[in-house]
C-alpha cells in the first residue's frame, strides 16, 4: 500500500475509536512501554494530541521516577529534543502541538528509547506519519525507536523508499 493511502486508512481507524477505547487502549500500551523504561534512561517521547496514543502516563512516570525525558520541537524541517520536568514546561506551539519551553536539549545519539507516534504501521515495523519527514530526520540516528498505536492503525504493508527508517519494535493494543 502507498503511504499516502496507508497513512489515510490509519488516521481513519484511529479516529473512529471511541474516547473509552483510545483512553483503555493508550493505558495498556503505556504499561509495555514503561515495562522497558528503567533508572537512568533517557527518554524521548512526543506528547500527545487529538486522537493520538496519549503518551501521558509514560511522561508522568518519568517525571515521578526522575528519569530524563525529551519531547520534540520543531526547528526548521527537522526535531530538537528538549528535557521536560514536568507540563509546565510546555507551551502552545502550531499544529496544535505543545511544545518544550526549555533550553536543556539532548543529541538524538544519546536518547536511550525514542517513542514515535504514527499514523499507520504494518508488520514489518514500518511507519508512516503524518507526512512532513520531521521524525525521518532524526530516527536513522536513534539507538532504539518503539513506535506506539492502536492495533486498529495497521496496514498489511507500506510501501517504503530508501529514506525510511524501519522502527526496532511497535507496541500496540
Amino acid at each position: 500500500m502507498d503511504k499516502k493511502q496507508a497513512r489515510s486508512c490509519g488516521l481513519q481507524a484511529r479516529a473512529s475509536m471511541s474516547s473509552l477505547s483510545r483512553m483503555h487502549k493508550s493505558e495498556e500500551v503505556c504499561k509495555q512501554v514503561l515495562a522497558k523504561i528503567h533508572a537512568g534512561m533517557k527518554i524521548g517521547c512526543y506528547v500527545s494530541i487529538n486522537d493520538e496514543l496519549d503518551t501521558t502516563m509514560i511522561l508522568q512516570y518519568c517525571f515521578h521516577q526522575k528519569i530524563d525525558v525529551f519531547v520534540p520541537k520543531v526547528e526548521g524541517n527537522t526535531l530538537g529534543f528538549y528535557q521536560i520536568q514536568s507540563f509546565d514546561d510546555l507551551h502552545p506551539a502550531s499544529f496544535n502541538l505543545l511544545e518544550p519551553n526549555t533550553d536543556i536539549i539532548i543529541q538524538v545519539e544519546d536518547i536511550d528509547m525514542m517513542i514515535v507516534p504514527l499514523s499507520s504501521y504494518d508488520e514489518y515495523n514500518h511507519r508512516t506519519g503524518y507526512g512532513k519527514g520531521y521524525y525521518d530526520s532524526v530516527l536513522g540516528k536513534c539507538k532504539y525507536k518503539v513506535g506506539v498505536a492502536f492495533q486498529c492503525q495497521r496496514v498489511l504493508s507500506i510501501d517504503i523508499e530508501e529514506h525510511d527508517i524501519t522502527l526496532d519494535e511497535i507496541i500496540s493494543a
